[in-house]
């Protein structure tokens, strides 16, 4: 029985952290997305400053090694038995959600200063979807590991 609430702990442990740090990210990165979503909109891309792009670049650039670790973690933890079939739709929606920060990573150019318009609209609406699934598991999660 010991072994079972190590394991249960230990999961929570790590479900916590993959939380905490896709929030920090987020939140680390928003400025830079908001500044390139507003440019979209207003048809200001040009505007953006060499500097700007350089910084937006490396920070998305980290921003995603930061994902991939994460994801890294979470794919190697030991679900407990009941939470196997929720751990494997977690990491679906976890690693679409990778998969868009990297697609979005991917739309920006800081040597052409340019962004793949269609593919970071693309990369939004994936991040949108694959947050919500996220969301749903993660809640799922809490109400079994309580």
């Amino acid at each position: 029985m010991v072994k079972v609430k190590q394991v249960m702990a230990h999961y929570a442990q790590v479900i916590d952290q993959m939380i905490q740090t896709t929030e920090r990210l987020t939140t680390d990165l928003n400025g830079d997305y908001e500044l390139l979503k507003s440019a979209i909109a207003t048809d200001t891309i040009g505007d953006i400053s060499n500097d700007q792009w350089t910084s937006i670049k490396a920070n998305f650039d980290r921003g995603v090694a930061d994902y991939q670790a994460n994801l890294a973690t979470v794919k190697a933890v030991r679900p407990p038995a009941k939470a196997v079939g929720i751990h494997h739709l977690l990491l679906s929606a976890y690693t679409d959600y990778v998969a868009g920060c990297v697609q979005m990573a991917a739309s920006v150019d800081a040597t052409t200063h340019t962004i793949d318009t269609a593919a970071f609209a693309a990369a939004e609406k994936q991040q949108d979807d694959s947050s919500l699934a996220l969301n749903k598991q993660i809640a799922r999660i809490a109400q079994l590991l309580q």
